[in-house]
């Protein structure tokens, strides 16, 4: 007869060092991962270690990671001894780690729409490798934590190191996809809160780990390149509520060259931010909460009720009610409270200092006083302005938002018709005008083929599917704006976040365009891209403007007068190159007679600003 010692053993309760116990794993731990299947023994090789001719790939850090990913997919879909499979994917890892550094460090300044096909194609291939590292650790991670106390306690260490693993990975799948404008799937998020709520309730979530070195994202330290890849300690709160913060703040509205940005200001007061159980009482300013496997970014206010239903029917689906049993009322609701409180103070007070800045600062005098304006200091007010969009679009993402306007979601394919860019909006509307005034049927007919154009994402089609999809549709529009999608290709007409937009849904209504600017952008997986406008004034006219400095000079500038609504006075738009200080007395083309004088400026983006006018 044989004995089974092991199972002899897992019956006997663990006692550790000084009568330590292993703390109750009431919340079961059961991620997302792929169904093993059998290997075909006729037609299908034995899966072999890594191969050595990685090494040759090290210059080629997509065709590297492309082959990593195809023996990752095998790895953890096949039958093979967890420690065999451990082993594998640790070796994997060590070649992925700076392929994916060197993939990110090459694109990330780069534009992502239109989107290179050397950037598109580095940068899928780095996210399937992080979600496919992260698999590996997460089937151990299901292993381990199913174990009876005795056996786990002997392999406690190894899980609070994978558990950090998955979330480093998934913060860099984060990552990689908002520098193309997407986000983590909605089973990432569940597992990425199943992985906290289950260890925080056994583990030390503080224990300072080593990081990977080769995922570490402050990439922009000034640093050399020796102390930024030197070793660093991090833990898994730490990293949790990185993800946590990264998919708070709306990355589809973020320029992609200034994520680093976002990652210095969570860093510099994340060791402030607490994390308590929940109290079931109303949420307060600078309060969040996260519901256990819940599957988006925090909450600003409870969905207790909804959230209840939701979080039950994903339980019973896992298999954690028994067939049959109902689903209790009383089930008590799995969640944590986060506190933002000192990361909004920070996040205002560095927009109001750097907002500060802007509306002091007089460009047109700088240029009378030094004759020129040499190439550092446009590159230097450029970063200077995109630092302080960033920052504003995260003090944009600390706030609740609340629909104003009802959607009208748009059936069949309804064209939108877009011209982007401030110099191509303010020509649209000069010809628009000399149109009025001269009935030319030569200019009727240019502006036939433009405005035709104008309906178009791309002038050239890169295969006839692309040029059947080549049009901007529209998704759905509100007062407040309006969503579009395309097809994408490598001639997509380029686009970015705080891009001038004229727009219109037909060709007759050209000729009194809508103005508005890009705030979100999204690629989906369908190759489609889409593009959210919001609307700034419904009655634009193009114009020249002068101050009493441009008029000495006989220069003037550009500009686009927004007439009043109901929500705002006579607004003046200028590129951001040509900014104005407050108090500058102007006088515009159509009204030389009349002086306004600039009061306010109330939004500035990447290619525009607008100015309050008041009359003298």
């Amino acid at each position: 007869m044989t004995i089974d010692w092991l199972q002899w053993w897992d019956r006997l309760p663990y006692v550790g060092v000084k009568g330590e116990v292993v703390a109750p794993r009431v919340i079961p731990l059961k991620l997302d991962v792929p169904v093993m299947r059998v290997r075909n023994r006729h037609t299908q090789e034995k899966l072999q270690p890594p191969p050595d001719s990685w090494k040759d790939l090290n210059k080629y850090p997509t065709e590297l990671l492309r082959k990593i990913d195809r023996y990752l997919q095998r790895v953890n879909t096949e039958r093979v001894r967890s420690s065999k499979r451990m082993a594998w994917v640790e070796h994997a890892l060590q070649y992925a780690c700076p392929a994916m550094r060197k993939i990110y460090s090459e694109h990330y300044k780069s534009e992502a729409l239109p989107e290179s096909h050397d950037r598109r194609e580095g940068l899928v291939a780095a996210i399937n490798v992080c979600s496919q590292l992260a698999v590996t650790y997460k089937r151990q991670l299901n292993e381990d934590f199913a174990l009876p106390d005795a056996r786990y306690a002997r392999v406690r260490s190894r899980v609070r190191r994978y558990a950090l693993r998955v979330l480093e990975l998934l913060r860099m799948e984060q990552r990689l996809r908002a520098m193309r404008y997407q986000k983590l799937s909605e089973k990432n998020w569940q597992d990425c809160n199943q992985i906290f709520f289950a260890l925080s309730q056994c583990e030390d979530i503080d224990e300072q780990q080593l990081a990977l070195n080769c995922l570490q994202l402050l990439l922009d330290s000034l640093a050399n390149e020796g102390a930024r890849r030197a070793s660093a300690m991090t833990s898994l709160n730490l990293v949790y509520l990185s993800i946590q913060f990264n998919g708070l703040f709306n990355i589809n509205a973020l320029l992609c060259q200034k994520l680093h940005v976002m990652d210095a200001q969570i860093m510099s007061v994340i060791d402030s931010i607490t994390i308590i159980p929940d109290h079931g009482k109303a949420l307060g300013r600078g309060k969040l909460l996260i519901y256990y496997g819940q599957n988006c970014p925090p909450y600003f206010k409870r969905q207790d009720e909804a959230q209840r239903k939701k979080q039950l029917a994903w339980l019973k689906a896992r298999g954690e009610f028994c067939t049959g049993e109902a689903l209790s009322s009383e089930y008590k609701l799995r969640a944590a409270i986060v506190d933002i409180t000192p990361l909004d103070a920070l996040l205002m007070n560095e927009h109001q200092k750097m907002l500060a800045k802007f509306e002091s600062q007089d460009f047109i005098e700088d240029v009378k006083a030094k004759g020129t304006k040499n190439k550092y200091n446009t590159v230097a007010d450029q970063d200077d302005l995109a630092n302080l969009l960033t920052i504003d679009a995260m003090c944009d993402g600390l706030q609740l938002k609340q629909r104003k306007e009802e959607r009208e979601y748009i059936l069949g394919q309804k064209i939108l018709y877009v011209y982007n860019g401030f110099m191509s909006v303010y020509k649209l509307l000069v010809d628009m005008a000399a149109e009025k005034e001269d009935a030319n049927p030569d200019l009727a007919t240019d502006n036939d083929l433009r405005d035709a154009l104008a309906g178009r994402s791309a002038l050239i089609a890169a295969d006839l599917e692309a040029n059947e999809f080549g049009q901007w549709f529209v998704v759905d529009k509100s007062e407040g704006g309006v969503h579009i999608k395309t097809r994408e290709s490598e001639f997509t007409t380029a686009l970015f976040i705080g891009q001038v937009v004229a727009f219109a849904y037909s060709r007759e209504e050209l000729a009194k365009p809508m103005l508005g600017y890009v705030v979100r952008l999204r690629r989906n997986i369908s190759k489609e891209i889409e593009v959210t406008i919001r609307t700034l004034s419904k009655a634009v006219t193009a114009t020249a403007v002068q101050s009493e400095f441009l008029s000495k000079n006989d220069m003037a500038l550009p500009a686009i007068v927004l007439e009043s609504d109901a929500t705002a006075g006579r607004r003046l738009m200028l590129h951001h190159s040509h900014r104005l200080s407050l108090g500058t007395s102007v006088k515009t083309e159509q009204d030389q007679q009349q002086t306004d004088i600039i009061s306010g400026m109330l939004k500035i983006q990447r290619e525009f600003v607008v100015y309050l006018l008041d009359s003298l």
